[in-house]
């Protein structure tokens, strides 16, 4: 059995990751702030186990509370695997420093990298004696490598998770029973982040138009895409542990 904790599923790459995932073998854990009823009705039709947790994940005892009700919920045994896909994230706020709220500024970090480090420690922390298969993906972006303007908190937080990645990945292979870390930057993907950052206000985002024009031209990666690839290899044994990976390299683990 296939156990598979994912955030950031009510819209976006999230939702079709778990909807590529609801298969057999696969039992689903989904976190977002507001329920995905269609996901939902979709696990129910196909018989696939789905369990949905509301609830806002950059609230510290949130995101711990149901990690720990998650765990309960899983007796391993010997042909088990285990996945913890972090995918919430947000691009607010758009702007350049010195005109930012400080209330969007801690909302920003908490949901991008908060989170997650709360997650992956107390994933680590509760599944330590499993002798399954473990791994943890985090979903990344090319903007932790290039500064774009008005991006100041989405580039370091998208770089922080790199090195969370990086770093936890090192520590892991120092450990029996090591979990597997790995992070994807998908590249420009069609969701609601990308209308955001297409409905910034031209002084906030000096790069706006390039955006415009890879809509219109029709260049922006479909979500789905981002799902089968992710399916495809979310428990490959050949992926480097630490590894931070483009979309197109992840696809070369295809099986």
């Amino acid at each position: 059995m296939n156990y598979i904790i994912l955030t950031g599923t009510s819209r976006g790459i999230g939702e079709a990751i778990a909807g590529k995932l609801l298969e057999n073998g696969n039992i689903l854990f989904c976190i977002s702030r507001t329920m995905n009823e269609h996901l939902i009705e979709t696990a129910s039709g196909k018989g696939i186990p789905l369990y949905y947790y509301e609830g806002d994940i950059s609230k510290p005892m949130v995101a711990v509370t149901i990690l720990k009700d998650i765990f309960r919920k899983i007796v391993f045994s010997d042909d088990d695997r285990i996945a913890l896909i972090n995918n919430a994230g947000t691009i607010e706020p758009i702007g350049p420093a010195g005109k930012l709220k400080t209330g969007d500024i801690e909302q920003h970090y908490r949901t991008n990298l908060l989170a997650p480090a709360l997650l992956i420690n107390h994933f680590i922390k509760l599944c330590a004696g499993a002798t399954v298969q473990k791994v943890i993906l985090n979903i990344s972006s090319g903007a932790s490598e290039y500064p774009y303007h008005g991006w100041s908190m989405y580039c370091s937080s998208k770089a922080g998770l790199d090195m969370l990645t990086r770093t936890i990945a090192l520590e892991q292979d120092m450990v029996p029973n090591p979990v597997k870390l790995f992070a994807l930057k998908p590249g420009i993907v069609e969701t609601s982040m990308q209308k955001l950052i297409r409905q910034a206000k031209p002084g906030n985002f000096h790069e706006k138009e390039k955006f415009i024009k890879l809509h219109n031209d029709g260049l922006l990666i479909k979500p789905e895409e981002v799902a089968d690839t992710i399916a495809g290899t979310l428990f490959a044994d050949t992926i480097p542990q630490g590894a931070l990976l483009s979309l197109k390299q992840l696809k070369e683990y295809i099986k």
